[in-house]
């Protein structure tokens, strides 16, 4: 090496030693490293190759010219394959080495040669102790260039500063890159702490779920739902200045449902946390992280968070790993709180239902429970058609399903020989129910809820101990009239009420006996369509007390009519429905067998037989 090519290559790596402290990039290095031993040797062209350590190859990073231009194809290629004999040549000889004729010489790739229009260049590898860590490849664009020794020589010198300066600069941005990272890490899990003591707070305060999500939104800046594990989201909470539609819809049936989602969602089976999406397919346009809550060993559902202006960090992943957990500890002290409230009251309805313990000590425990022992109630006794223990439902589920269809009543339910009984408060104001016949809806509304193929019986309304215990008997004589009369798939719900002292005649009597009796006595009013109006006017006629001028305004017809009619209806049964008391009770309780075996037309009832049946007889002529 001459004293000049030294020197040469000395003054040119001074010019990119000026601004090596200000790089913040390795690229920004290599540009002005190109540009420098382009200028120094008299080139055009200079592009820069660093080494790949994974694949043992040299992949391009920058390409300048002289006029300034930045060729962005460099970077994808490659050199040092098996083919770039000149590469190979020069990380061999650790050397320069020129070649004058691309076109000519066979130790070039030719379609390398054609793609860059080599005409000769020249091949400097930038070594940094007995490492080669790049490659610069010298040339004139289209045109050929005399390379001389003293370019080779001055092309090396200058690589081999240039190759220092490369290594350290490496060095420098890995170790402020790495410090960067672990700045982002500390701030990522003071964060993630920051959300683990709130929410713990919450916890321990025994908030409910909606304020720990809230919190949670609130923290991350991010939308946040609780999808149970039927895909139905029971807790969502958005960031303030969020837009409500902006809402985690990841778990959604509709959503769920989706091939992608599925797959992504197995993909992580068993996984604490981790990120979904985009799924752009599936019409999910942002990412999601999900966190499986875990109840003994169970995905009880799971948390999702949406990304939402901003970036998930680390922090976040761990910060929703960490809320899942604590959430997955308040739905389980929520379960133990209510398990006790349950049994707790399941206790009380027991004694209450029950009598069997004395009078101080049952209202002792109601008021523990701030319930009153005055108000109105009716007994609904829930049980399986089949009459089989093991068919009838959970007092728990019972429960719960008054919680979600009715949570306005306030219930105590308990398990009572092979049913579950709940003892349902009724309003006390100015709604209260004349009857719980107000109630209907409802109470099929739970039995729909629990299990459409149960049967339920409703009691009459009552207060008081002694009250309630002939709640929980009527409604056990009612259950025991559908059971009986009632064919699978019929009629499954009906109050004492509706049966009235009925109930207690037909829930001990010999079904079938009964029920061909009730076909003697008024099946051909029900058979035959042609006697609708008879059929009507005898429901109407018991309905009103039996007042032959009630009847006819309910009917709004002329008293002759119905007398007409009720003639009829004695001549067709043989029954002496307008003056004999026996053939009333006969009579009534036919049409209750066939109102329970849904034999009555609908909207038509049967009216309940009652205690006062021998005194409605003396408006008859009315």
């Amino acid at each position: 090496m001459t004293d000049n090519s030294t020197s040469r290559a000395v003054a040119a790596f001074t010019e990119v030693a000026a601004g090596l402290k200000d790089v913040g990039k390795i690229d920004d290095l290599l540009v002005e490293v190109a540009r420098q031993i382009s200028d120094l040797i008299g080139v055009d062209r200079c592009s820069v190759f660093l080494r790949d350590e994974r694949e043992d190859l040299f992949r391009g990073c920058v390409s300048r010219s002289r006029d300034g231009a930045r060729d962005e194809d460099i970077r994808h290629c490659l050199a040092g394959m098996p083919a770039d004999r000149v590469t190979r040549e020069a990380l061999r000889t650790h050397k320069p080495v020129i070649v004058a004729n691309a076109r000519s010489d066979n130790r070039m790739v030719k379609a390398t040669v054609r793609r860059w229009k080599v005409r000769s260049v020249m091949s400097v590898p930038m070594i940094v102790g007995e490492e080669t860590i790049g490659l610069m490849m010298l040339d004139d664009t289209d045109r050929q260039h005399a390379f001389t020794e003293e370019d080779a020589e001055t092309a090396r010198c200058f690589a081999g500063l240039a190759g220092v300066a490369v290594a350290q600069a490496q060095e420098r941005l890995e170790l402020s890159s790495k410090l960067a990272v672990a700045g982002r890490q500390v701030q990522s899990l003071r964060r993630a702490t920051a959300v683990d003591e709130r929410l713990t707070e919450l916890v321990l305060d025994g908030k409910p779920l909606g304020d720990l999500l809230g919190t949670l939104a609130e923290l991350l800046l991010k939308p946040c739902a609780i999808f149970d594990d039927a895909g139905n989201r029971v807790v969502t909470a958005l960031p303030s200045g969020a837009d409500e539609t902006a809402v985690p819809r990841l778990l959604e049936p509709a959503f769920a449902s989706n091939p992608e989602v599925r797959r992504a969602m197995a993909e992580h089976d068993g996984s604490r946390v981790f990120v979904v999406g985009p799924l752009p397919r599936a019409n999910l346009l942002r990412r999601h992280v999900v966190a499986p809550v875990m109840l003994g060993g169970e995905v009880w559902g799971r948390l999702v968070v949406m990304e939402h202006k901003a970036r998930f960090s680390g922090g976040d992943m761990i910060a929703v790993r960490r809320a899942a957990a604590l959430i997955a500890l308040q739905v389980s002290a929520d379960r133990s709180a209510v398990e006790a409230d349950w049994n707790a009251g399941s206790s009380l309805a027991a004694e209450l239902l029950g009598g069997c313990s004395d009078s101080e000590t049952v209202q002792r425990r109601a008021e523990r429970l701030g319930i009153d022992l005055d108000a109105p109630r009716v007994v609904m006794l829930s049980a399986a058609r089949s009459g089989n223990e093991d068919d009838a439902p959970d007092f728990r589920a019972v429960a719960a399903a008054f919680h979600s269809v009715a949570p306005q009543l306030r219930v105590q339910v308990t398990a009572v020989n092979g049913a579950v009984a709940a003892l349902v408060e009724l309003p006390a104001d100015g709604a209260a129910a004349d009857s719980a016949g107000d109630y209907k809806e409802v109470f099929e509304a739970v039995r729909e809820y629990l299990d459409p193929a149960l049967i339920v019986g409703i009691s009459s309304i009552y207060s008081t101990r002694e009250g309630y215990r002939t709640a929980h008997r009527e409604a056990r004589q009612v259950v025991e009239c559908i059971r009986r009369f009632s064919p699978a798939g019929g009629s499954s719900l009906f109050t004492a009420d509706e049966l009235g002292i009925g109930a207690l005649l037909l829930s001990s009597s010999d079904s079938e006996a009964v029920s061909s009796f009730a076909e003697e006595t008024v099946g051909e009013l029900v058979r035959e369509h042609s006697k609708a109006d008879l059929l009507t006017t005898l429901c109407s006629f018991f309905e009103n007390m039996g007042s032959i001028r009630g009847s006819a305004a309910a009917l709004d017809v002329h008293e002759n009519t119905i007398r007409y009619r009720l003639s009829r209806v004695e001549e067709l049964t043989g029954l002496a429905i307008m003056h004999d008391p026996d053939a009333q009770l006969r009579a009534r309780l036919s049409l209750l067998v066939l109102m329970l075996k849904g034999r009555l037309p609908s909207g038509l009832a049967a009216p309940a037989a009652t205690e006062s049946i021998g005194l409605e007889v003396v408006d008859a002529a009315a």
